[in-house]
């Protein structure tokens, strides 16, 4: 309920300066930068819930890094037969769900923010790396310890999910206005001065007067 009503509130100064920029606040393009940020919200909390009591946290003694490449991942490279047996297990679809985490976000990166294949696996991997470092800071300090593991694997899958995304994006983007025609739509709307417009600016005059 309440990761709406944020996403909102951050995505209402854009909509302000798209509104002083164009003379309109062109509705698909707010819609675009209001989902995403909605998306990272998620994301975050994703990495971060459930919140464990303080109590249960500072009884933990498990290691709080995990810098082996690939250590969750029991393959046995020379032997095909375990490969199906691997697929099943529960740390396969943990790496799934690592994938799929930054999918959106490297659709995003390429679809509305039009960057690079290079800076898409950058700003993935920076965002991955937000994820594990939040948790390493036990939360910034508010836990006597990280209550999660800093994993070297996850900054790979999650980066990973970001390159498939940017490779998939052409899907989406096909049913998608592109970036251009969102600018030439909001120049348009600028160029009309609607009613509510006019209404406002009545309002903002009444007022002053």
């Amino acid at each position: 309920i309440v990761f709406p009503i944020i996403a909102f509130c951050l995505t209402l100064p854009y909509a302000i300066y798209q509104y002083y920029k164009y003379g309109a606040i062109p509705i698909l393009r707010t819609l675009i930068i209001f989902s995403f940020i909605y998306y990272l919200i998620n994301a975050y909390f994703m990495t971060i819930l459930p919140l464990p009591s303080v109590e249960s946290v500072a009884k933990m003694t498990s290691p709080t890094m995990k810098l082996t490449p690939f250590y969750s991942v029991p393959f046995v490279w020379n032997q095909p037969s375990t490969y199906i047996s691997t697929l099943l297990e529960p740390n396969m679809r943990v790496i799934l769900f690592n994938i799929l985490l930054t999918v959106p976000f490297g659709i995003y990166l390429r679809y509305y923010f039009q960057l690079s294949f290079k800076k898409t696996i950058f700003f993935t991997f920076l965002l991955s790396l937000s994820f594990e470092l939040i948790q390493l800071s036990a939360l910034f300090g508010i836990y006597p310890r990280p209550y999660r593991l800093f994993e070297i694997d996850d900054l790979i899958t999650n980066t990973l999910g970001g390159m498939l995304g940017y490779a998939i994006c052409p899907l989406f983007a096909h049913f998608l206005p592109t970036r251009e025609k969102l600018d030439s739509i909001a120049y348009e709307q600028g160029q009309k001065v609607s009613k509510p417009r006019k209404f406002f600016a009545f309002l903002i005059d009444a007022l002053f007067i």
